[in-house]
């Protein structure tokens, strides 16, 4: 991990994360902007998901209260035939989180990466995606990493991520594009980037996540760093 990142894996808390269908009795958030009102009252002028007064399950049931409808997130939803995905900003939520729409273009995939500590909740859009969960390489022998566990998600399926939980791979291994909307909190990856690994070796470099393809609606660079 970088130095210059304020919080360390050995000190962040993980609040329990609720098993599926483990939803309060909520009214339906109706419209993607409304999901997003939501997400910034629970943060709201806080530090984030680490705070006494926000909580990873209550972020999660928002997610899960909400069915994805195209016409709310379209505008958003910018894709690159030349990329394997696209990172697109929808809010910075107070300036504690980021909250993107990524656009994965068929059969392509992230790296492996880690989430530079911070709590990573991702809902399915459209499409269907799957997660590869690899533990941190030990030792300072090259060796391939090897796949923990796989996880597959469907449209409005909600998932959650740490460091501590290990490292992940996110993949579209349709043929059809699909879409997910993710809150990383605190926003520490796109302050400092994130570590990414080589699946043959487990070696580790940095990536920058501070570009974005496109921010509220707006394409915004010709070139952004992707994990």
């Amino acid at each position: 991990m970088a130095a210059e990142q304020a919080v360390s894996r050995e000190t962040t808390t993980i609040r329990p994360t609720p098993v599926t269908g483990d939803i309060l009795t909520l009214p339906r958030v109706h419209r993607f902007d409304e999901l997003v009102e939501e997400i910034r009252r629970q943060l709201g002028l806080t530090s984030g998901i680490n705070s006494d007064d926000v909580d990873v399950e209550q972020l999660m049931d928002a997610m899960r209260r909400y069915t994805s409808d195209k016409s709310d997130w379209d505008k958003y939803a910018h894709t690159d035939l030349s990329r394997s995905y696209t990172r697109n900003g929808v809010d910075d939520l107070n300036c504690k989180a980021n909250l993107l729409v990524l656009v994965w273009n068929p059969g392509r995939s992230s790296l492996i990466h880690d989430h530079a500590d911070a709590h990573c909740i991702m809902k399915i859009l459209q499409g269907d995606l799957v997660e590869s969960i690899y533990k941190w390489p030990e030792g300072d022998q090259p060796r391939r990493m090897t796949v923990e566990r796989r996880e597959e998600y469907r449209e409005n399926d909600v998932a959650y991520m740490h460091d501590k939980l290990g490292l992940h791979r996110i993949s579209n291994e349709t043929q059809k594009p699909a879409v997910s909307l993710h809150l990383y909190t605190p926003p520490w990856a796109a302050k400092y980037g994130c570590l990414a690994f080589d699946e043959k070796t487990g070696k580790e470099f940095k990536v920058k996540l501070s570009n974005l393809y496109s921010d509220k609606g707006v394409i915004c660079s010709r070139r952004a760093d992707h994990a």
